[in-house]
């Protein structure tokens, strides 16, 4: 199965959006995401989190810090078992479990507004981890306005 990406550029950056459904009890809805291949990990923002009423608190703490945004980290938790959608050209949807950062709001509301309203402003970003456990290949090229995820072992 093919799945389109959408290329968009501004005057300060070119990226790569990826539109996934979530899939998590109680949470359904559209996720429109970054897709960074500096990224080892997906990571779903506070935005996300706030919009589709993610369960936060039923998620243990990580280990990790969500960091590479200028100054500080944001606090997160850890989902091991996400469940979300991708839909294919062929307008099929593939679905699957991803283990995912979750930008943890509540805790996030402890700290001062300016970084709040900071937080607010990163995307949902899909990374490397995506790729590699759905066995996804990306083709892009921003010259001719192309990029895709492609399946390297397709089930029947």
């Amino acid at each position: 199965m093919r799945f389109d990406l959408k290329l968009i550029k501004d005057d300060e950056s070119e990226r790569i959006l990826i539109s996934l459904k979530s899939l998590y009890p109680r949470s359904f809805g559209n996720i429109l995401a970054v897709l960074d291949t500096g990224s080892s990990r997906t990571i779903i923002s506070a935005q996300d989190v706030s919009l589709l009423n993610i369960p936060v608190n039923s998620f243990s703490k990580s280990d990790k810090p969500v960091s590479g945004f200028g100054r500080g980290s944001i606090p997160c938790k850890i989902c091991n078992k996400f469940r979300m959608a991708i839909k294919s050209t062929e307008e099929k949807l593939k679905t699957f479990e991803l283990p995912v950062h979750i930008v943890d709001t509540p805790a996030l509301k402890k700290l001062n507004n300016e970084f709040q309203n900071r937080a607010y402003q990163i995307p949902t970003i899909v990374g490397l981890d995506f790729l590699k456990e759905l066995d996804l290949s990306l083709f892009v090229n921003f010259n001719q306005g192309i990029a895709y995820l492609e399946e390297n072992n397709p089930q029947e």
